[in-house]
């Protein structure tokens, strides 16, 4: 299909009409003009919906209150909930207080979500709180975007939606909104993009606003993790992609090259699962083993839970690597309520294993070693080898020996605190009997 083409027939099913992009900005300046006359400051429109990056249907609207930088910190924590409680009282939208490096509040105005933040109002130089940077990063998109490259920033979210790669928070680990407008900006449109991406290598470094010649050793050093590397704008000592897995990353590169292989729609609608809930059975039965394990989920946020679930994982699929069970898959699924971790697994393995020992010519000191320390040795072609008893056999019993223990000695094992304090309770539990959501992401997981 004809790129011109396609990406009108993706706009038009994402990009907001003018009509609902106004009445975003209407309702944000009655707020501000509320606020500007209790309180006598100024506001800042962030947020997709302000730079007109937004997916249709979005109502998000974010409002950083700008207070002074001599502003002591308590008085900006204080006085900003105030005025945000005392603002969605006037506008009589439901509201709570959430927390981010300091509290704000949030709720409904008018069929919006909105978010009233406090935040100093400071030199990008001079941030004292990742907050405020927000309106700097506004301010720099409104300046580096032209009306196309907007519509393509929404393109590529969606792109990146309908993969599972967009989306910044621990959970995801992918990519975020202000991300893609400095991809877009930066590569200049959602097609040269693409074009770029599908060759990429393992490390990628983009620099818009040429901060740096060549990285420090200081910076490398802090970035030597991440896979792509893009220098905020407007901070030089930032990734804005830092929270990008590996594996997110080799699968968005792979994804270019699939677009650019075959562009089409499908790559911006979801699809429809054609499973029937008897045919997921059917293919999960007809996989082999699965353990899955489910417990409680820890009362904590997705930031801090994602991370030690997939920490717990690792640390387990070690474990059983280590006593020779092959994994073929593995994965875990959490809701509000509980997490379930499931490997799909080689069950039963023989009693005895063979130990590969050293070679026997000329080699003298490390056959005695060997032989010493297993008795049961025989020579095989030029190498000697020993039998051993495994300590355990089935991979469900050797996980059921590694989590029969109290919560200090899970946590000693090396088992996360949040997830030791919970697993504690754990129990088998058996792969068919999990409800839609539960067999969908198995589904997924499995490549079905």
């Amino acid at each position: 299909m004809n790129w011109e083409r396609l990406r009108e027939k993706v706009l038009d099913e994402i990009y907001p009409e003018e009509d609902e992009l106004e009445d975003a900005r209407e309702t944000y300046r009655r707020i501000s003009d509320f606020i500007q006359r209790e309180y006598g400051l100024e506001t800042h429109f962030a947020g997709s919906t302000s730079r007109e990056t937004c997916m249709k249907g979005d109502k998000d609207i974010d409002i950083f209150v700008l207070f002074p930088e001599d502003t002591d910190r308590q008085e900006l924590e204080d006085r900003g909930l105030e005025l945000g409680k005392n603002t969605f009282k006037e506008f009589e939208g439901e509201f709570e207080v959430d927390y981010a490096e300091h509290p704000y509040t949030k709720g409904e105005i008018d069929g919006h979500e909105v978010e009233i933040v406090p935040c100093f109002d400071v030199e990008a130089e001079n941030i004292q709180s990742a907050v405020d940077r927000t309106p700097h990063h506004s301010r720099w998109v409104q300046e580096n975007l032209s009306e196309e490259q907007r519509k393509d920033v929404v393109i590529l979210k969606k792109f990146l939606k309908n993969a599972g790669l967009y989306g910044s928070s621990l959970k995801v680990r992918g990519f975020s909104g202000y991300l893609c407008e400095i991809l877009i900006s930066e590569f200049g449109s959602f097609q040269e993009l693409v074009e770029s991406a599908q060759d990429w290598k393992e490390e990628k470094l983009l620099d818009p606003e040429k901060h740096h010649e060549s990285l420090s050793k200081k910076l490398n050093d802090k970035f030597s993790e991440d896979s792509l590397v893009v220098v905020d704008p407007v901070d030089p000592e930032r990734n804005v992609a830092s929270v990008l897995s590996t594996e997110n990353y080799a699968k968005f590169v792979y994804r270019c090259w699939e677009f650019s292989e075959d562009p089409g729609l499908s790559f911006f609608q979801k699809k429809e699962a054609d499973w029937t809930e008897f045919e997921l059975k059917q293919e999960v039965q007809g996989r082999g083993d699965f353990i899955a394990v489910e417990f409680e989920r820890p009362n904590e946020v997705d930031d801090l839970v994602y991370p030690q679930m997939r920490k717990f994982m690792r640390l387990l699929t070690k474990k059983l690597e280590k006593h020779d069970f092959r994994i073929f898959e593995s994965g875990f699924h959490a809701d509000n309520e509980l997490v379930r971790f499931f490997f799909e697994v080689e069950m039963d393995l023989p009693e005895v294993e063979e130990l590969r020992g050293p070679k026997v010519f000329h080699n003298s000191k490390h056959l005695k070693q060997f032989s010493s320390k297993y008795k049961n040795t025989f020579v095989r072609e030029d190498r000697l080898y020993a039998k051993k008893e495994r300590e355990f056999t089935n991979a469900k019993e050797f996980i059921q020996d590694f989590l029969e223990d109290d919560v200090q000695e899970l946590k000693a094992k090396g088992v996360p605190n949040h997830i030791a304090d919970r697993i504690v309770n754990y129990s088998f539990f058996d792969v068919m009997e999990g409800d839609e959501e539960w067999l969908n992401y198995l589904a997924e997981e499995l490549n079905l």
